[in-house]
């Protein structure tokens, strides 16, 4: 049987052109989709971030970040110094830290600047150059240091005082079955020694402190320094005083503010509750206090307290702070 030339053809073209299309489909997976992609971590710090905790954020000494690595999920870190003009920075040494994103950004949740991290200098502490030459080999002398106390979590500054210093001298606070805190000189003279401790993660209790001369010679000064619950201490106030019906912004230096603090003022058995406190660092309070008379506000002189909330610890400066009358009040 003879079939019709073109009607044979054109079913030889249809046929293969099933095929084609046929292999197309069978190449395809429609059924499948691509597996996720885990996704990282997305830091958040970056290079040059300064970061500290809420006690901590106004402090001189604070963690820069330098790198974050996404392969391990680690930050390494370094103290950066404020330089004499409050501006960020300089390091005192090249020491770097590394520790993982998640610990790191649990504990500093505040950033507290950004530098570029290529144009931070390390200056090395320029220590006395005109000490006189201990020539009898006396062993250093501590007399007594300054802050004794200081909460933890933060970077104290401390100055030693005494005598026999001398240039190149190690500070640290040392408490047993413990890891000595090593200190930073910042300067030294015969007299005193100026340095400052990151207590950062230390446990909180009595420490002893030594003070080591570069022979070898040392001096202790035995539950020299506390950390932890200790009460605030109010060095001074600004304004010491404030008029009738305004609110005043206060500025309370001091030492081992917490974060959470409450500031009152009294007067027999008035009490007047300062508004929003905030402790910038554990050095310095911030609140406005309202003096009208709605709130309980009298001219006269009132005690000035800060209670650590958290701890209940309590300190009470030694002056007054004065409310007067107001020359505009009707």
């Amino acid at each position: 049987m003879r079939g019709n030339p073109l009607i044979f053809a054109g079913f030889s073209v249809f046929i293969i052109i099933s095929a084609i299309i046929c292999g197309c489909l069978d190449d395809s997976s429609p059924g499948e989709t691509p597996a996720a992609t885990p996704s990282l971590p997305v830091p958040r710090y970056t290079e040059g971030d300064i970061i500290a905790t809420p006690a901590s954020s106004g402090s001189s000494s604070l963690y820069m970040i330098l790198r974050y690595d996404a392969a391990t999920d680690q930050y390494t870190r370094a103290i950066i110094e404020k330089n004499a003009d409050g501006s960020w920075g300089h390091r005192t040494s090249d020491r770097m830290e590394k520790s993982s994103r998640a610990a790191l950004e649990k504990t500093y949740t505040v950033k507290a600047g950004h530098v570029a991290v290529s144009i931070v200098p390390i200056i090395t502490p320029t220590l006395g150059q005109d000490l006189p030459e201990d020539i009898s080999g006396n062993a250093p002398v501590i007399a007594r240091i300054s802050p004794s106390s200081a909460v933890r979590d933060s970077i104290v500054t401390l100055t030693i005082s005494g005598s026999n210093f001398r240039n190149g001298a190690m500070v640290k606070l040392y408490r047993a079955g413990l890891h000595p805190v090593n200190g930073t000189v910042t300067s030294v003279t015969a007299f005193d020694i100026s340095c400052f401790f990151d207590l950062h993660g230390k446990p909180e209790g009595s420490y002893n402190l030594i003070v080591t001369n570069p022979d070898g010679k040392s001096d202790s000064l035995p539950a020299a320094f506390t950390i932890g619950n200790v009460a605030p201490i109010i060095a001074g106030m600004y304004p010491v005083n404030g008029t009738m019906n305004r609110k005043v912004p206060l500025t309370i230096s001091g030492q081992n503010f917490r974060n959470e603090v409450k500031v009152s003022f009294a007067n027999n058995q008035t009490e007047l509750v300062c508004d929003n406190p905030l402790s910038m660092d554990s050095s310095k309070v911030v609140c406005t206090l309202d003096l009208s008379k709605s709130r309980g506000a009298f001219p006269g002189e009132w005690t000035v307290t800060v209670l650590n909330i958290r701890d209940g610890m309590k300190g009470t400066w030694v002056k007054k702070f004065t409310v007067t009358n107001a020359t505009d009040s009707s």
